[in-house]
């Protein structure tokens, strides 16, 4: 593994003001994905979820299928950006085999470095590929698909904070005392 090249102060203390900023609004954004997956039952099921991603006529039911997709987007969008900004505020070397995205290479990162095990960068890594495909790709993504894509983000981000969080502090501080 190669480690990076030592980074600025303005990069480390912008690094911890988005690491704080994000971890601050993440809970917001979870609940925001939590009450709109609500919106097609406790459980939120599938079959209403497919009515009202196919329906072409009610329209207040479809903003509640993109309500869905905006905030699983968001929250994976999060995970990825603390998980990058993470391993540029570690200092963490990129795993040899990592390969993909940023996003990508920060979980095998992550994983290297015992924050994450291996089952949960591949759950990563597959709610990262999720968001993507209905992000560029939504005219050939089906209903059953979004709706996995929204369970895996909702489960997986909720393993990755609290794990992250507790690694992340003490960087955070450290960065803090280097200004």
């Amino acid at each position: 593994m190669t480690a990076p090249p030592e980074p600025r102060k303005v990069d480390r203390k912008r690094w911890q003001r988005d690491i704080a900023r994000y971890l601050e609004n993440f809970p917001r954004q979870y609940a925001a994905l939590e009450s709109a997956m609500a919106a097609f039952g406790g459980d939120f099921d599938l079959q209403q979820f497919k009515e009202a991603f196919d329906t072409t006529n009610d329209m207040d039911v479809y903003n509640r299928v993109q309500a869905v997709e905006r905030a699983l987007g968001r929250v994976q969008n999060f995970v990825a950006d603390l998980a990058q900004a993470g391993v540029k505020l570690a200092q963490l070397p990129h795993a040899p085999e990592a390969r993909g995205s940023a996003a990508h290479q920060a979980f095998a990162a992550l994983r290297e470095a015992g924050v994450i095990d291996g089952e949960l960068c591949r759950r990563l890594t597959r709610a990262q590929d999720a968001r993507s495909m209905i992000e560029h790709g939504y005219i050939q993504t089906s209903a059953g698909r979004v709706h996995q894509a929204a369970e895996l983000v909702h489960d997986t981000s909720r393993d990755f904070i609290g794990r992250y969080r507790t690694w992340v502090e003490p960087h955070l501080r450290d960065s803090a005392n280097q200004r």
